[in-house]
């Protein structure tokens, strides 16, 4: 289990501005007494799929062995690890699921594409709406020794083309550029814009629903859900 480490103000920071974090590190689903299993069945109603009785019984076992002061979330590790993607070790590619969330941990192991990665996981919410082409991400103005600097990840969407720039911060995602996507997203969208929760540790969760599904959900869930601002 990772540690929490969301005490940090530059952190704490960056995950504010777009919602995958709440100051006081829970949400409304925190210490619940549901098995997965019954989770699971709440979560097959919003179309999030992937779920599989083999992961449910991975999860229990896991989190059976935890110490009973733990705090934690289970709807939302149940979304991470339906949510999470493939990495290939061998090839250094990530892939990212198609189960109607997509999740990443803020503390990113693949730097050179990190945004990169962001802009597959979120078009694969919906592949047909979100069908982000040509994207390219410039490192060029990054420190790498340091970790520090800016960069930059273009894509084009709908016949339009965007720029998204981040501050370097090492291997800590920048917030802004989720926030950013949002908007663009939420202003040529008929209906659906991103929502973000985080599982209270590190985890991102993300989803692009319409605000009817994301009110049925967080009620059903517990999970919060921050709308794009």
């Amino acid at each position: 289990m990772k540690r929490k480490l969301l005490s940090t103000l530059l952190l704490t920071s960056l995950l504010i501005i777009s919602g995958c974090g709440k100051q006081d590190g829970r949400t409304d689903s925190w210490g619940q007494p549901q098995s997965y299993a019954e989770i699971a069945e709440k979560l097959k109603n919003f179309e999030i799929t992937g779920i599989t009785d083999e992961l449910i019984q991975n999860l229990e076992s896991d989190y059976a062995q935890l110490p009973p002061d733990v705090e934690f979330d289970k709807t939302a590790n149940l979304l991470t690890a339906v949510g999470a993607g493939t990495f290939n070790a061998a090839t250094g590619t990530w892939t990212p699921a198609t189960n109607g969330v997509y999740c990443f941990d803020i503390e990113i192991y693949n730097l050179t594409t990190m945004y990169t990665d962001f802009l597959l996981g979120v078009s694969s919410l919906d592949k047909e709406e979100l069908d982000f082409q040509n994207i390219t991400e410039d490192t060029s103005q990054v420190n790498w020794e340091e970790g520090t600097g800016k960069r930059t990840v273009s894509f084009t969407w709908n016949g339009k083309s965007y720029s998204l720039e981040a501050e370097m911060h090492n291997d800590w995602f920048d917030a802004g550029v989720a926030n950013e996507l949002g908007k663009i997203i939420k202003e040529n969208s008929k209906d659906k814009q991103l929502f973000f929760a985080d599982d209270g540790y590190q985890e991102c969760i993300v989803f692009y629903r319409d605000k009817e599904w994301a009110d049925n959900f967080q009620k059903e869930t517990g999970l919060v859900l921050s709308p794009t601002p």
